[in-house]
This record gives C-alpha cells, structure tokens and sequence, in this order.
C-alpha cells in the first residue's frame, strides 16, 4: 500500500514538474457556452428571411435547447422567441428569423440551457447582434412593376377625363358643336 500511495505521489510531482494539467473540469453549475451568430445572408434583403448560426456546448451535461430571441421595434413592444434546432454533432444551433417586407433593424440574442436546466445567455454584453434590412424600393423596375404602374396611370386618366366631363355638364357647356 506505501508503495502505490509513493509512486502516486511520484507520478504527480513528474507531472506537476512538467507542467501538465490535472484536473480541468467544469463545476456542474457551468452555464452553456455559447459562441457569437453568423448570419446568412450576410447583407439580408427584405424578400428572404435570416438564418442565424450559432456554436453552443455544455460541459458535464447536454445542450437541452436554444432559442433566438429578436425585436423588430428596440426591444418597445416586439419581441419573439424562435426555438433552434440544435446539432450535437457539430454542436450549432440554427433558426430562422422572418423577412422584413418593409426593411428595418433587427436586434437578437442567444439563450441556451444545458442538461442540468443552467442557463446560458449571450446578449454581446448587452448591445445584441443585429442586422438592417433595406426597404423594398418605391418604383418597381420589374415587367411586372411596369404593368401595374401603366394601370395606375390609365386609371387616372379615365378618372380625369370623366371629372372633365362631368364640369361641363354641370356648367352647362359643351364639347359638342351646336347646329
């Protein structure tokens, strides 16, 4: 028995000489790890939605979930919780956030919680990730924008020719000749 408590004290002091690590474990208490999101695209335009990216692990225990949470208003009124799926492979969370039809600011962070219901939070130290989305522009430049600007302008001409027509009849004139 001396001997095997003497070489593990042996051992030890070799390893401690040699600058090895010992024990490096996480405390069960450990909140998730979770890395800064990517967003894809990287430029979002207001027809498509967001994906967001985001690398979470958990030591001692399993990633249990992750959500994504945004705000199209600074966090006002709007804000909306989307559940990620999660890879435990190669341990991303990934979700969707909605297009924009009308453009804006988006404003996010990550929560995660591990096997042992601890949770992790990454709000990029309070200043969210976020991403702006153009507005759709005003004049549509497509075939289809040409035809529903050629009705709008057709339609306003029938109503301008009627309003006419009607001004004369009320004032008593004419744009027929009489005999």
């Amino acid at each position: 028995m001396k001997k095997i408590a003497f070489s593990l004290c042996l051992v030890m002091a070799t390893l401690i000489a040699l600058n090895v690590p010992l024990l490096a474990h996480a405390p069960p208490n450990t909140p998730p790890a979770i890395g800064t999101p990517v967003i894809q695209p990287s430029s979002p335009t207001y027809t498509a939605p967001v994906k967001v990216s985001v690398n979470v692990t958990a030591q001692n225990s399993s990633v249990q979930n992750v959500t994504i949470i945004y705000t199209t208003d600074n966090w006002k009124m709007v804000n909306t919780t989307l559940i990620a799926s999660y890879n435990s492979t190669t341990t991303t969370a990934t979700a969707l956030i909605p297009a924009m039809a009308s453009g804006g600011h988006v404003a996010f962070y990550v929560v995660a919680f591990n096997g042992n219901g601890i949770r992790g939070v990454n709000n990029n130290s309070g200043s969210y990730f976020g991403y702006d989305v153009a507005a759709p522009p005003l004049v549509p430049t497509t075939t289809n924008g040409l035809i529903v600007i050629g009705v709008i302008v057709g339609g306003l001409g029938v109503f301008a020719v009627a309003a006419l027509h009607f001004l004369r009849k009320k004032s008593g004139t004419s744009s027929h000749p009489t005999n």
